[in-house]
């Protein structure tokens, strides 16, 4: 394995003291800390258990002991929620004097906000936003300091009231008194003080206001992250105020050498047509797939703006059934890549008037659809708005189109293809994607994992949160072999815990009855999988009398307020694709990108991956090896994604979830069309 030097964004700190004396009240007193009955001081517990248990939260502010209701002397390393408490209290007590903005965030640590004069604007404010996150021994044998960038936000240079005649249903969130409220929540006593409320930017208050969205920024994130933090470090933590509090040990901590992990050297092999394999995805193309579609025959139809049927419309089909040639560099002809001979339907195609009329065009087309037998068919949508579009109505389009095909007799997947992008330089770029994207849709396989066979079943549950609805998707069943097969989804609401696992009751059985020696169940979870969540498929498998292992796997983007590390012998500061660190009890950071040699190429720069383990019995976690295993298999599932050829962080259990419920509350319907629960049509 190369050596890596891998510096973590911890500062490693020594309590200052060893004990303080604490009043504690029962009832809440304005500016004093709330703590729940979990936080109570070790010692407090130990003199007034009987009144406690009933008593969930008391409030202090660490110092005054005048009238209270309960006193201790507590000591610090033996009480260590409290002590965390007890330390982000009097950080954000520190950075109130300091900051812009000093406020507990929704996970309990400190955020502070300061103004960035170069990014601000005559229209609105831009705060760069850093967390506080207090641990204790997580990583190192020490209390921990973990110091994370946010990112920036943009406040407008408005008060309320100056916001004349203005829709406050656009309103989200606000910042008044150095701390961020939800509008709505807004107590009488603040809105006195309307002139000092001035609106937090969301993307939908920046479109009414015309202020441009934040474009995602590429390149080497993992550079300016370590400069955003470092910057803060020497401005801010380095000084002797601060380190009255936190008394840390200089300069952030470096892992351990003996702790850094690899996946296995072959992990990040794939299988193409023929048995060749290799590690670059995009290789199918020359290769060849390692499964070209399935059915008989494949044919394919344009729904395309009337007005671009000479213009981007016809060079779209010509690049589809000629190859495209760009700098010297020739994408084939679509049969070629798909190993299949297709049919381009020239004069069965929807041309529509605009866009607010394709969903009725497109139906009247359908009614006299006449199919044939054994046959995929495919339609290609040439859009005119791009999925980046802010106008819901318009992107609302897309998601009802994808519905009214998957419905139609027999179901039509479908690729979306943006108007904008097509003849740009370098399209063989987009070709690439669009044809992997077009493989899977027609049930073919562009390439799999090169890995041994074993029967198991790995389910992935993803949720996103729906701003159409403000509820939250889950889609569920989401079903792979260990090779990478998939083998179909459910979609339900999150609440439907019930359902989620009678839908992974259906999977099990099917799988079972195909695989009679089925050996474990792997789920991967978008958020830690609760015992409430968990018990229903834990008891559907007692009552199915399967006595197979149960591994539940949590699977979290590390994108804000986490844990990130930086390889200090390398420019980028990236780790070794495959890199895998322990981070505290069944938890690791696993890092997914293309640097998967020393001197690879660097395309994307993707924070890590954290894991968090359960199993349907504790013992199973002890399993090393085992756990190793499970580690390797979540990174090799990253590289499964067929919308493109681009590496992912998040394996596709999670992420193909998550797309379809980026989708799904967009349907008429309240469930996926059958055709739909077996068809990769969201990619």
């Amino acid at each position: 394995m190369p050596d890596q030097k891998l510096k973590l964004n911890i500062l490693n700190f020594e309590n200052p003291v060893d004990e303080i004396e604490c009043g504690f009240y029962k009832e809440k007193i304005e500016s004093y800390a709330p703590l729940h009955k979990a936080e109570y001081p070790k010692i407090l517990w130990e003199e007034h258990e009987d009144e406690l248990k009933d008593i969930s939260y008391l409030y202090t502010n660490f110092e005054t002991t005048k009238d209270c209701d309960y006193k201790a002397t507590v000591q610090l390393a033996s009480s260590a929620k409290f002590s965390a408490h007890y330390y982000k209290h009097q950080i954000r007590k520190h950075f109130l004097t300091i900051a812009d903005v000093a406020q507990y965030d929704f996970v309990g640590d400190v955020e502070v906000w300061f103004r960035d004069s170069k990014l601000s604007t005559s229209k609105y404010d831009t705060f760069q936003i850093f967390s506080l996150r207090v641990q204790f021994k997580r990583v190192s044998d020490s209390p921990e300091l973990l110091v994370s960038y946010d990112g920036t936000t943009k406040v407008l240079n408005k008060s309320l009231k100056e916001l004349k005649n203005f829709p406050t249903e656009k309103l989200n969130k606000v910042v008044y008194n150095k701390a961020v409220y939800k509008y709505e929540y807004l107590s009488p006593e603040i809105k006195q003080n309307h002139d000092q409320i001035f609106p937090k930017l969301s993307n939908e208050l920046k479109t009414f206001l015309e202020i441009p969205w934040d474009k995602p920024k590429f390149g080497t994130k993992y550079k300016d992250y370590f400069q955003k933090i470092r910057g803060f470090y020497n401005k801010y933590l380095n000084t002797s105020g601060f380190k009255s509090i936190i008394p840390f040990q200089e300069g952030f901590i470096d892992m351990p050498p003996k702790r850094i992990l690899r996946t296995k050297y072959d992990s990040n092999n794939l299988e193409f047509g023929n048995e060749e394999v290799g590690i670059d995805p995009k290789a199918f193309i020359d290769k060849g797939p390692y499964s070209p579609p399935h059915g008989g025959h494949c044919k394919f139809f344009f729904i395309y703006p009337k007005s671009e049927r000479l213009g981007k419309v016809k060079s779209l089909y010509q690049y589809l059934t000629e190859g495209y040639t760009y700098n010297g560099y020739t994408f084939p002809a679509m049969d070629e890549v798909l190993r299949q001979n297709f049919e381009m339907l020239e004069n069965k195609s929807v041309a529509f008037d605009s866009i607010d009329t394709v969903l009725d065009q497109t139906r009247e087309f359908l009614k006299d659809f006449e199919a044939v037998p054994n046959t995929r068919y495919l339609a290609i949508y040439v859009s005119p708005i791009s999925k980046d579009n802010p106008d819901p109505e318009k992107r609302l389009v897309y998601a009802r189109l994808k519905e009214m095909l998957l419905k139609n007799e027999p179901g039509i997947t479908s690729q979306v293809i943006y108007k904008g992008n097509i003849g740009k330089p370098k399209y063989n770029f987009h070709l690439t994607n669009i044809s992997s994207a077009l493989l899977a849709k027609l049930d073919g396989i562009p390439w799999r994992l090169k890995r041994e066979p074993k029967d198991e079943l790995v389910v992935g549950v993803g949720a996103f949160y729906s701003y159409t609805d403000k509820c939250r998707y889950v889609g569920s069943a989401f079903c792979f072999n260990n090779e990478g097969d998939f083998q179909g989804f459910k979609c339900f609401s999150a609440n439907q815990t019930k359902m989620l696992a009678g839908s992974i009751r259906e999977a099990v059985l099917k799988y079972m009855v195909e695989h009679e020696n089925t050996k474990r169940l792997i789920i991967h979870f978008y958020k830690k999988m609760s015992e409430r969540e968990l018990e229903p498929i834990v008891e559907m498998l007692e009552k199915l009398n399967v006595n197979i292992p149960v591994y539940v796997i949590t699977i979290n983007k590390t994108e804000e307020k986490d844990l990130v590390a930086f390889n200090m012998q390398h420019e980028s500061m990236l780790p070794l694709s495959g890199t895998i660190l322990p981070i505290g009890r069944d938890q690791y950071l696993l890092f997914n990108n293309t640097r998967y040699q020393i001197n690879s190429r660097i395309s994307d720069w993707p924070f890590p991956i954290k894991l968090t383990f359960s199993a349907s019995e504790s013992n199973l976690l002890n399993d090393d090896e085992t756990i190793k295993e499970l580690i390797d298999q979540v990174y090799q599932f990253s590289r499964m994604y067929w919308k493109s050829v681009k590496q992912q962080n998040l394996p596709v259990t999670i992420k193909y979830p998550e797309m379809v419920a980026e989708v799904f509350p967009y349907f008429k319907s309240d469930k996926v069309p059958e055709f739909g629960e077996n068809n990769l049509w969201f990619l």
